[in-house]
């Protein structure tokens, strides 16, 4: 037995699986993929499970490195009964999960040695964790068996490659000062959450500068300054002129929700709430001329005194993604930012639309949205996080 360290979000041990309960449940409407090990076990069962079982996998090549799960009509699982639990966990057990079941929804990550635990905003029962404590989020150290870990799916999804970003023999340093500075800036409450990603931005982009000048060594100091910005007024006189947000940026937000309306089956009963709520035509969709008067309306009206929403939403991102490094590309710290404040700007109207057409603040739709939209759009469009 050997014993880790893992940082993880005091959220993360008071998740569990609402199984039947659950209104989108994982077993549907995405592929379901059975990795090497899980197959093998499989094949050695007794011929009659190993028939069942195999008939309703899709084996792509001689190779068994591509295998799914077979869904049916509706476009769930073969393997979800009547019920709406699993069959293959209820007779073989947990171990004869494949590793994306076991592991789903939790994401652990390597960030220089340091092992991390999150879960998935696309689980309906986790986004409710995440999104809506009012407290801050943070975080707490444990020492567990790693053997419990393994059992849960695979060791770690991602590892952070610092030296992409930093060649300085204190990269990692440079990433965790800055890590901390967006995190710092972020929960700042005294300020609204558009005025804080403003902040974020001006410091990622100071950062970026410095990287792009071989002055990396200098980030440390920048991030310890913006910190000491937020105790001192700094950014007061900024706070009366920051919009709810722009054409432009609602454009774009407009343009990919499009894209996901026409694509995304599971989205579309949602988006048609949001379109309606904004007085959208769903037939064709274009942001009306009055827009961003009743952007700003809707939004004081449902979320001015809740904004840690927004705050849990982001706060998640940047701890779960590598932020503002990122655990999938080498991108520069700047089109990072980019992609925090294309997902916050998609959020927010998400969000804002969805409360409107229930003519209230409802937390049950706001989650719902929320994992409905992660799912459609973090896990199957990915073409989408740089634009």
């Amino acid at each position: 037995m050997k014993e880790v360290k893992v940082y993880q979000p005091k959220y993360y041990k008071k998740f569990s699986c609402t199984g039947s309960e659950c209104k989108n449940n994982c077993c549907h409407h995405w592929r379901i993929a059975i990795d090497k090990v899980t197959y093998e076990k499989y094949i050695n069962l007794g011929d009659e499970e190993k028939e069942e079982i195999i008939n309703n996998l899709i084996i792509t090549d001689e190779d068994k490195k591509n295998i799914f799960i077979k869904l049916d009509s509706n476009g769930n699982c073969s393997f979800l009964n009547e019920r709406g639990l699993c069959s293959l966990q209820l007779k073989l057990g947990h171990k004869y999960l494949s590793n994306v079941c076991r592991s789903y929804p939790r994401i652990v990550n390597i960030i220089g040695g340091s092992m991390e635990r999150f879960l998935e905003l696309s689980c309906e029962a986790a986004a409710k964790l995440i999104i809506s404590d009012k407290d801050y989020m943070n975080f707490e150290e444990l020492i567990i068996d790693s053997d419990t870990i393994e059992a849960d799916g695979a060791l770690h999804n991602h590892e952070m490659k610092i030296e992409y970003y930093s060649k300085l023999s204190n990269a990692s340093d440079i990433f965790w000062k800055m890590r901390v500075a967006s995190v710092a800036v972020l929960q700042s409450r005294k300020y609204k959450i558009r005025l804080r990603m403003l902040i974020l931005c001006l410091f990622i982009q100071e950062a970026a500068d410095l990287f792009t000048a071989g002055r990396d060594f200098e980030v440390i100091v920048l991030a310890d300054n913006y910190m000491s910005r937020l105790d001192k007024n700094y950014y007061d006189e900024l706070s009366a002129s920051i919009p709810n947000g722009t054409d432009r940026e609602f454009n774009i937000v407009l343009d990919i929700l499009k894209e996901m309306f026409t694509s995304k089956v599971l989205f579309k009963p949602t988006l048609e709430k949001v379109f309606n709520g904004f007085d959208i035509n769903i037939e064709n969709p274009a942001l009306p001329d009055d827009f961003s008067e009743k952007f700003t309306k809707y939004y004081d009206m449902y979320f001015s005194d809740k904004e840690y929403i927004f705050e849990n939403y982001l706060v998640h991102r940047v701890l779960s993604e590598g932020f503002p490094f990122n655990y999938n590309n080498s991108s520069d710290v700047m089109n990072n930012y980019v992609d925090l404040l294309n997902k916050f700007n998609i959020v927010e109207f998400l969000l804002t639309g969805i409360c409107r057409s229930r003519m209230k603040f409802d937390i049950r739709a706001i989650i719902d949205c929320i994992s409905l939209f992660t799912r459609g759009y973090e896990h199957a469009n990915k073409k989408y996080l740089m634009s």
